[in-house]
């Protein structure tokens, strides 16, 4: 795949930086429609000549070794090396950073195999900073690609725009996408970034390979993407709005939950663990730990991706899986032989099922969404590592798309659901490529960048503001005098400028407007902030106080600088002469949020919020 005339074409890099995995693909851009020539990488340093579509988001760094002439901190403790190991060069019994992404939002829930504090405990002792760590990773990351790119194409890497396309959970904060962009900034991925959320990015890839090959989706369908990945689902769903080009709107605001296929992991860990009794599996995982990471990498490798009882066409299917204990004396009662540990279909459906009714249960719920906003959805895109789940799949078919569906579903008691009413049948597609379909929406996302033409607010974006004193609408705490006018104000109010599940266009700012007062001493050179508040209340407050629904979510500085002098009106109150600016900021959702400054929809600046 040389090209032959590299001014004219961009190669397009998708990185899928995910919680447990990430993944790399790539082609190059032009006017191509198909989701063909998408390649991907499966060489990962440390892999030992073994191919996979994606590498473990995962990272350590190297101490120092001891002994005489190293160089210690001024209390003795050896410096730390640099350079990280990531991904497959990390060896099974070495600590390392893992969900490290999900350091990047302090308001996401972490998964119960992961301990916040432990993580945080490495990063102080490494002297790294969240944000820091994530971009090694993805400077090593990047740095890999980079090479095999020069080995491959020689001329290209020199000649050719390279633009990178980044992908986050569709829940991801606003705080942690910036965090995120900074961070693959520093990684050195350059100026040319762009961000698009997971589920998003599979639609792309999902749609557009469904509308080639199986002339299934037309205009004003609608589709549910659910991509299960390992430790994330993430669930949203799209409409049709043109086939040819292809473009897509947010029909309705996502959803999703900490219950990836990781967690099949866990419960296969605790199965042995009760069979075996916690002591006696303590003792084995200390002093056997190759061993048992023979056996958790089989069934990750095997039994998970085989498991499909219902793909017998016997009556009762009897099948089961030995999974390697190799050295382990052994234990009848705990059902190791020879060396293997012997699982059933009912051992390794208990294990799946837990997963699968959440699974279920946010599907439930993706489609009471959707049918809020008076849609209903043609079909369900089911992509990700435990998307290519056969098991799941027919799970899922059972209940949605099968003509006799099941009984009204009720969530296991953990789950703490009511029962789901029957709603309408719709067809379960897992298309080629499951796995890595984030990553290849990626590269077509930033193929053409105006395939989503618009998405759904999934929280209220207001202001900070004060408004004239009204005290039969502000509350008495509120009340001030203004500085300049001298007039009565009431502080902390909230303009709200976005409704939750509102549409919002890719190409359409929203206008947040803004006056502000000035003394004459401050008219030149002075620069001021805002406050945008964001609320997941159903009804959000008019007057700001911190709550865990209700929060400030950025501050935008104003630079008056560029501003002409001819925009700032003098007045004159109580004898004070000031002057008075109205002014507007641009705030843009495409990805992530991006923020200008403009009067009469002339731009004058670009604008850097900083988060909370």
């Amino acid at each position: 795949m040389q090209p032959s005339d590299l001014s004219q074409d961009r190669l397009i890099v998708g990185l899928d930086f995910g919680t447990t995995f990430s993944g790399c693909a790539f082609t190059y851009g032009g006017s191509q429609e198909t989701a063909d020539e998408i390649e991907v990488i499966t060489n990962w340093p440390g892999s030992n000549n073994i191919t996979s579509e994606k590498v473990p988001s995962e990272l350590m760094y190297e101490s120092a070794p001891s002994g005489a002439g190293v160089k210690r901190t001024s209390s003795g403790d050896p410096i730390i090396a640099k350079s990280p190991r990531w991904g497959f060069q990390i060896k099974p019994n070495e600590s390392r950073l893992r969900c490290m992404k999900l350091l990047l939002d302090r308001h996401q829930k972490f998964p119960s195999y992961v301990s916040r504090q432990d993580l945080g405990n490495l990063l102080v002792h490494w002297d790294k900073s969240a944000e820091q760590a994530v971009s090694d990773y993805l400077t090593a990351l990047y740095s890999h690609v980079k090479k095999r790119f020069e080995k491959r194409f020689p001329l290209m890497v020199a000649t050719t725009q390279i633009d990178i396309v980044i992908t986050v959970p569709a829940v991801w904060s606003d705080a942690a996408k910036d965090a995120t962009m900074r961070a693959a900034t520093n990684a050195g991925m350059g100026t040319n970034l762009f961000m698009v959320s997971e589920p998003e990015a599979a639609a792309i890839y999902a749609i557009k390979s469904i509308d080639i090959q199986k002339k299934l989706c037309m205009a004003g369908d609608n589709f549910i993407v659910c991509d299960c990945g390992g430790g994330t689902v993430d669930l949203a769903s799209f409409e049709v709005s043109s086939v040819s080009p292809l473009r897509l709107k947010e029909s309705a605001p996502g959803i999703g939950a900490l219950c990836g296929s990781v967690f099949l992991n866990l419960k296969f860990q605790d199965l042995v663990r009760r069979r075996m009794g916690a002591e006696e599996f303590q003792t084995f995982c200390r002093k056997s730990p190759s061993a048992w990471t023979v056996a958790h990498k089989y069934f990750e490798d095997y039994v998970k991706r085989n498991f499909d009882p219902m793909d017998s066409e016997a009556e009762s299917d009897d099948s089961q899986f030995h999974v390697p204990f190799p050295g382990v004396p052994d234990n009848l009662a705990a059902g190791i032989v020879g060396s293997f540990i012997t699982l059933t279909n009912a051992d390794v459906s208990e294990i799946f099922r837990p997963l699968v009714d959440k699974v279920i249960v946010l599907i439930e719920r993706q489609r009471n969404v959707l049918a809020a906003h008076d849609k209903s959805a043609k079909g369900l895109i089911l992509v990700g590592g435990f998307g290519a789940s056969n098991y799941l799949y027919r799970c899922l078919k059972t209940r949605f798309a099968d003509e006799d569906p099941p009984p009204t579903y009720t969530p296991s008691a953990q789950q703490s659901e009511p029962a789901i009413e029957e709603g309408p049948r719709f067809i379960i597609m897992q298309p080629e490529h499951s796995w890595t379909a984030v990553v290849r929406g990626a590269v077509l996302a930033g193929r053409d960048k105006d395939l989503v033409v618009s998405r759904k607010a999934r929280r209220h974006y207001g202001v900070l503001c004060s408004e004239e004193w009204d005290p039969s609408r502000h509350s008495l705490k509120n009340r001030s005098t203004s500085r300049i006018t001298k007039e009565l104000r009431a502080t902390n109010q909230i303009n709200w400028y976005v409704v939750r599940g509102q549409n919002m266009p890719s190409d359409e700012p929203v206008l947040i407007e803004m006056t502000e007062d000035f003394l004459p001493c401050e008219r030149q050179g002075s620069a001021s902030s805002v406050e945008i508040i964001v609320s997941d209340a159903e009804v959000p407050p008019q007057e700001y106080e911190p709550t865990t629904d209700t929060r400030i979510l950025c501050t935008l500085s104003t630079d008056p600088k560029p501003i002409p002098a001819k925009y700032y009106k003098k007045r004159v109150a109580h004898g004070q002469t000031y002057f008075c600016l109205g002014q507007q900021f641009g705030m843009t959702f495409n990805g992530r949020l991006v923020f200008d400054q403009r009067i009469d929809g002339t731009i004058y600046s670009s604008v850097q919020a900083v988060y909370t």
